[in-house]
């Protein structure tokens, strides 16, 4: 066995290899034990297709993309080899279509089977017919430019009628009009600027001034003896609630003459008898005042008589 060691590492590499190829294949999704058919199909545009792409079948991967070749001077400028699992068999009729993957998967082909009337059968290497389904975003756009395709056309439209209507020497008269007014806005937004330069210091030194006057009624508040003022006031209010209590209580004499019910009778029969007299003294002045200029005694010695 002069040559094991030899023999050893051959048999090692030999497997390091296939190790390697099948690793490799395996990363890319084929499996090199299991047999596969390859078909062909052609497109104008990939849309983001890529080799080792999905193929599906009602969203089942049965396959994947093994090549894509370019020729740009075709109309159909990419042909697109596939491979799908040795037990599918493709019916005459059956189309393949590239589809968006998802979002941001990219692009797959799904193939779709017709369901009846099957008389033949596609044979490895066939080419496909084709379609393409646009994608999320290819739909929106569609939708977006259909919309915006007529208004396009109205604004075309107007401009052509606005050109029609409207002269040169009009619309050089137009845009002489807009240059004027926005030169004199122009012109008032400068003099608002030179104002603001001129007025504006002196209207933040007086606000300034102010704030200042403000700032010393403050300090002088602040200094102000608040507390013998508040306390003054609450002497003042207790002796006024003094005054209430002297004046509610039978004690005191202003007490007896609010609360001492007879002294208001009294006090009350008095002005009653009072009022009495007066009024006896106008209806009868006579019987309380005797007065004569001339016979007076006269007229007393009768009285007396009498």
């Amino acid at each position: 066995m002069k040559h094991k060691k030899e023999i050893i590492v051959a048999v090692l590499a030999i497997i390091a290899l296939f190790l390697l190829y099948f690793g490799f294949n395996f990363l890319k999704g084929v499996n090199i034990f299991n047999k596969t058919n390859s078909y062909v199909v052609k497109y104008e545009k990939m849309n983001g297709l890529v080799e080792q792409g999905p193929v599906y079948i009602k969203g089942f991967k049965v396959g994947q993309v093994d090549k894509i070749i370019y020729d740009f001077t075709q109309s159909e400028s990419f042909t697109v080899h596939f491979s799908i699992n040795d037990d599918i068999r493709l019916p005459k009729g059956t189309e393949v279509v590239l589809i968006p993957d998802g979002l941001i998967s990219g692009e797959a082909l799904e193939l779709n089977l017709p369901v009846d009337s099957i008389t033949a059968w596609y044979s490895e290497g066939d080419t496909l017919p084709t379609s393409i389904t646009p994608g999320m975003l290819s739909a929106v756009a569609e939708a977006v430019l259909s919309q915006i395709n007529p208004i396009l056309s109205s604004i075309d439209s107007v401009v052509n009628v606005l050109q029609e209507t409207v002269s040169k020497q009009q619309l050089q008269q137009i845009i002489d009009n807009v240059d004027g007014t926005m030169a004199n806005v122009n012109a008032i937004t400068r003099k608002a600027d030179r104002m603001m330069d001129r007025q504006l210091p002196q209207l933040l030194d007086t606000i300034q001034l102010a704030m200042n006057d403000i700032h010393r009624i403050t300090d002088n508040l602040s200094q102000a003896d608040l507390k013998a003022t508040i306390a003054r006031v609450d002497g003042a209010v207790d002796e006024v609630k003094a005054l209430i209590a002297a004046a509610n209580s039978e004690d005191g004499t202003l007490g007896k003459l609010l609360n001492d019910k007879a002294l208001y009778e009294d006090i009350d029969n008095t002005v009653k008898s009072a009022d009495s007299l007066l009024i006896d003294l106008k209806a009868n002045p006579k019987k309380y005042v005797h007065f004569s200029l001339f016979g007076g005694n006269k007229d007393k010695e009768k009285h007396e008589k009498k």
